[in-house]
C-alpha cells in the first residue's frame, strides 16, 4: 500500500471507530446487558463487543475485502496463529477492558491498528466515555483529539509512574512473576497503575501520563494500536526478553525511554532469576 491508500484506510478506520462510539456507550448504560464468559471467569464478552466488531470489520472489508481481518471475537484459532504475511492485516479489539465495561468503569476502548508488510501503518484508540481519539500513522506521530502528543520522556524510574496489570496474576504460572515485579518496582518508581485496559495504558504512555508498562499473557489486539502510538510518539516498545515486538505475540515492556524500557527488564529478568531458583 502507498502514503495515499494507506491514509484511506486511516480515514475509513476513523470514520467507522467514530460510528461504534454511541454503540459503546449504549451497552455502558444499559446495566441489563447480556454478558457471557470465553471460558475462565475473568474472560468475558458481551453483544455489544460483537457488535462493535461486526461494525468495524463489515466496513472494511467492504472497502478492502482482499485484507486480513484478526479480530478478538471473530478471528479462529487457526486465524490467530497464522504468520504475518504481505497482506495487509486489521488487528482489532472492539472493547477493550470489557471488565470495566461492564461494571461500569470508564477506563474502555475501541483498538484498531493496520500492519502492512509486517509492520504497523496505522493505530488508533477510542475511549469513547471520555471522548479520547488517540491516532497515529508510521511516519506522522501521534494525536490525541487532533493535537501532537509526545511520550514523557522519563528515563529514571524513581520519576515514573508504571502500569501495573496485577489482575494477570489470575494465570497461575504467571503469579510469582507478576506480584514480583510490582514488588521490585514499587521500591523504585512514583507508583503503580492497573487500568483495566492495556490498550488505554500504552494510550497514556504515548501522551505522558504514564511512563512504564510491562504486560505479557495478552493477545495481538490488546496491543498492536498501542504500540505504534507509543514508537510515534517517541517512546520504547521491545519484547518482554529484551528482543524486538512480535505482533502476534506481544509480550512487552513500553516505556517512554529506551534507559526507563532497560531498567524494567533488569526488574524482569532479576525476577524471573528468583522465580526459577525457588521452584
Amino acid at each position: 500500500m502507498n502514503d495515499q491508500q494507506i491514509q484511506e484506510a486511516f480515514d475509513l478506520a476513523l470514520a467507522l471507530t467514530k460510528q461504534c462510539g454511541p454503540i459503546v456507550l449504549e451497552g455502558f448504560r444499559n446495566s441489563a446487558k447480556d454478558v457471557a464468559s470465553k471460558g475462565r471467569h475473568w474472560d468475558l464478552v458481551t453483544e455489544y463487543d460483537r457488535r462493535v466488531e461486526d461494525v468495524l470489520i463489515e466496513g472494511l472489508k467492504k472497502r478492502f475485502p482482499d485484507h486480513r481481518m484478526l479480530g478478538e471475537e471473530s478471528a479462529s484459532e487457526a486465524n490467530r496463529k497464522e504468520a504475518l504475511d504481505d497482506r495487509p492485516t486489521w488487528i482489532i479489539d472492539p472493547i477493550d477492558g470489557t471488565i470495566n465495561f461492564v461494571r461500569g468503569v470508564k477506563f474502555i476502548a475501541i483498538s484498531v491498528a493496520l500492519v502492512v508488510g509486517k509492520e504497523l501503518k496505522i493505530g488508533i484508540i477510542y475511549n469513547p466515555c471520555m471522548d479520547e481519539m488517540y491516532t497515529a500513522i508510521a511516519g506522522q506521530g501521534t494525536f490525541l483529539n487532533g493535537e501532537r502528543v509526545r511520550v514523557s520522556g522519563v528515563d529514571n524510574l524513581k520519576g515514573a509512574l508504571i502500569g501495573h496489570e496485577i489482575s494477570i496474576a489470575s494465570y497461575k504460572a504467571a503469579r510469582p512473576h507478576i506480584l514480583g515485579r510490582g514488588e521490585e518496582l514499587i521500591k523504585e518508581c512514583t507508583g503503580l497503575r492497573a487500568f483495566g485496559s492495556a490498550a488505554l495504558t500504552l494510550a497514556y504512555i504515548s501522551s505522558g501520563n504514564v511512563d512504564g508498562y510491562c504486560i505479557e499473557y495478552l493477545k495481538p489486539w490488546d496491543i498492536a494500536a498501542g504500540a505504534i502510538l507509543i514508537r510515534e510518539a517517541g517512546g520504547v516498545v521491545i519484547n518482554i526478553d529484551g528482543g524486538e515486538y512480535d505482533i502476534l505475540k506481544p509480550d512487552i515492556i513500553a516505556a517512554s525511554s529506551e534507559k526507563l524500557a532497560q531498567r524494567m527488564l533488569e526488574i524482569v529478568r532479576q525476577v524471573n532469576e528468583n522465580v526459577n531458583q525457588k521452584q
